[in-house]
């Protein structure tokens, strides 16, 4: 196989276009915990990143007979690379992700052990139970706890602010809610959006207020938080109406919009983070053009 096509193909299973909303999931718990730009920052970057990657390439894998007939498209059914290739490059990636959290980072051990399981356990279930959409959540959910816990892994527990774990929360439902309507993904003609949980959907509207509650009363905190709501309200409606015209539309503005959400509530703590989940933002919308979303 040509080079190129072959890390084309390795670009579509790790779904690397989806990458950057990993990148600021992990800002949003460095930086809410207290953390700077460090050394084991980039670490924890590179390490989720790895985790992330390997999940999507381990997705194909576990799903190729199911592809073979309902996504002909995907590399293994297309011939691209063959299944034991792809569990190959899977387990390595999850090998050095995870290997990476545990040796060069303060990740929590039981957050980032979580992490990888958690991600292990959708692979193998979503096709088979419908409640492994929460599972899916889960695994967005410890990446935002795992880099949170390496702030504070001098003490002897997990400590993460009270913040955090609410925000991880309803992200777990935001993430619950786009994977039910991923799951629509492959019909000619998707059922109506009242279908899809719509409240899941709208969650993140209430992310910056989250934040503002433990902000000072002035203007400018109370400005932050009204174009913060307004920006991810106002996103939050196109995917919605994405989703009601195509679905893989729909899905892809939905995970983008992750890096969003992120950069809505990481401004109460670091402007130049919020900036740079804005840019991942933008990122990730180009490189969905480049390759797909799911």
């Amino acid at each position: 196989m040509p080079l190129f096509s072959l890390l084309r193909t390795l670009l579509i299973l790790g779904r690397v276009s989806n990458l950057p909303t990993v990148w600021t999931n992990v800002a949003v718990g460095w930086f809410l915990s207290g953390g700077g730009w460090t050394a084991e920052f980039a670490w924890i970057l590179l390490g989720m990143s790895l985790v992330y990657i390997a999940g999507m390439t381990l997705n194909d894998a576990f799903d190729a007979a199911w592809d073979r007939e309902h996504a002909p498209q995907r590399p293994i059914p297309a011939g691209k690379m063959s299944q034991a290739a792809v569990w190959s490059v899977g387990v390595i990636e999850m090998l050095a992700g995870g290997g990476l959290l545990a040796g060069l980072t303060s990740v929590s051990p039981l957050l980032a052990g979580g992490l990888v399981l958690a991600v292990l356990l959708y692979n193998a279930l979503h096709k088979r139970w419908a409640g492994s959409v929460l599972i899916m959540g889960l695994c967005r959910s410890l990446v935002y706890l795992g880099a949170g816990s390496a702030v504070a892994a001098q003490t002897r527990s997990i400590e993460v602010p009270t913040t955090l774990l609410l925000i991880a929360g309803g992200v777990v439902v935001y993430i619950a809610g786009l994977t039910l309507a991923a799951r629509q993904e492959h019909l000619a003609a998707p059922p109506a959006l009242r279908r899809i949980p719509g409240l899941m959907l709208m969650l993140p509207v209430l992310f910056p207020l989250i934040l503002w509650r433990t902000m000072p009363a002035d203007l400018i905190w109370m400005a932050v938080a009204l174009v913060s709501v307004l920006g991810v309200g106002a996103w939050l409606m196109i995917v919605r109406r994405a989703l009601a015209e195509r679905v893989p539309k729909g899905i892809a503005f939905a995970i983008a919009g992750i890096a969003f959400f992120d950069a809505s509530v990481v401004a109460f703590a670091n402007w130049n983070a919020a900036v740079a989940c804005l840019v991942a933002f933008v990122l990730t919308l180009g490189l969905q053009r480049v390759i797909p979303a799911t």
